[in-house]
């Protein structure tokens, strides 16, 4: 019940933040030396208010944190919206005179992220990659989606299982250069366990953590598990530095699990 309970409410609060919509305020009080910018990128039907939980965390730690509407509610086709994404990742570089960004993927956030990395030369402008809870085997919830909006929406096409760009995107290698971590929820049920990608450490990086599908975004257990790994070589020069903590002011101080 306990679980169910929390489910539910995450599944409450992603709701909430997703109707922000696309325009919120943000201030980056602080940014840590060393530390890179960050992108992130929502799922489908999703809109830069669902990453506000993430972006208050990385920013209360110091980073400069860059999101953007990703099509109309991620409907366009992900070739197309990866292409749009190289591009921003390439402003963002030149414009901040930085080699490379690290970038978060949420959903199917995630699959347009690997595919600029896979087909795009997206290693030019991204080091590390984190997916949450994308697809990478497809999800069937997507048929009954195509049967209501296949017309309007290739993306939904595109994640039904064993779909011409799945295939393509588990088969094409993963570029040298670029550490990628896929974090699932163990109680997903629009994302079942992919399993890792190729090139993917299945010990090292490809984490389980309890909860659902919106749990990835907004729950606090989630963001250790990211922030360790963008921010390892970061923290080894700041070790002394203690971390500084969250500010979640719109969210229950109670933590969810």
């Amino acid at each position: 019940m306990g679980r169910a309970y929390r489910t539910v409410e995450h599944g409450y609060r992603y709701t909430r933040h997703l109707v922000r919509g696309n325009s919120f305020s943000g201030d980056v009080s602080w940014v840590r030396a060393g530390s890179r910018p960050l992108v992130l990128l929502h799922g489908f039907l999703g809109t830069r208010g669902t990453m506000v939980p993430l972006t208050r965390r990385f920013r209360a730690d110091g980073r400069a944190v860059f999101s953007y509407h990703v099509g109309t509610f991620q409907l366009e086709s992900m070739v197309k919206s990866a292409e749009v994404l190289r591009d921003r990742l390439e402003q963002i570089v030149t414009d901040l005179e930085v080699d490379r960004v690290d970038v978060v993927g949420f959903s199917m956030g995630g699959l347009v992220a690997v595919h600029t990395l896979k087909f795009l030369q997206g290693e030019r402008y991204i080091r590390r990659l984190v997916t949450l809870g994308s697809p990478f085997r497809g999800t069937w919830l997507a048929v009954p989606g195509v049967a209501m909006m296949g017309l309007i929406s290739p993306s939904l096409w595109q994640v039904v299982p064993h779909s011409p760009f799945l295939n393509r995107l588990r088969a094409a290698p993963l570029p040298k250069g670029v550490r990628v971590r896929q974090i699932h929820a163990s109680h997903d049920a629009l994302c079942p366990n992919p399993g890792p990608l190729e090139g993917v450490d299945p010990d090292r990086d490809f984490i389980m953590l309890p909860g659902g599908h919106s749990t990835l975004v907004v729950a606090r257990h989630v963001y250790p598990r990211i922030r360790e790994f963008i921010d390892a070589e970061e923290l080894t020069l700041v070790r002394d530095e203690p971390p500084a903590r969250a500010r979640d002011d719109d969210e229950p101080q109670r933590d969810s699990a």
